[in-house]
């Protein structure tokens, strides 16, 4: 669905701060920001990912990001193993903005608590509630 000028795809899962979720056919999860959490500070400048085998809970700081007005944190959405790091994004951080859902992914996760994790998320119906709220907090 597209609210307010940005792509958000229903069948995702979402933390507060814009970190997608997506339950792959293998069990694992692939993770990244959404449209607008990687275009909303500008221009990404600097990202710091995790390395395979790393092991998070899900609400935890699993990496940051930088740009030239804004220094954050990336939410892990489930707890879990990283299982494989998106190389391509460090020399290439353009790909958050151009295409956040595909090439732009950051972490594949190997979940230890998926079904309770998947809950504590944003998702279907409650995604336009919610990014409508943010916005206007913003």
């Amino acid at each position: 669905m597209e609210i307010e000028g940005y792509e958000i795809p229903e069948d995702l899962y979402y933390t507060k701060d814009h970190v997608w979720a997506k339950v792959e056919d293998d069990g694992n999860v692939r993770a990244g920001m959404n449209a607008f959490g990687a275009t909303a500070v500008g221009t990404i400048e600097f990202i710091d990912l995790p390395m395979e085998d790393d092991e998070f809970e899900a609400g935890e700081a699993f990496g940051s990001l930088e740009s030239a007005k804004w220094v954050g944190g990336l939410t892990m959405p489930v707890s879990g193993t990283v299982v494989e790091v998106n190389e391509d994004i460090e020399d290439n951080l353009e790909l958050m903005a151009e295409d956040p859902y595909d090439e732009g992914w950051l972490i594949v996760i190997e979940p230890s608590n998926l079904e309770d994790d998947l809950e504590a998320l944003v998702h279907g119906d409650d995604i336009k509630p919610w990014f409508e709220e943010d916005q206007a907090a913003r």
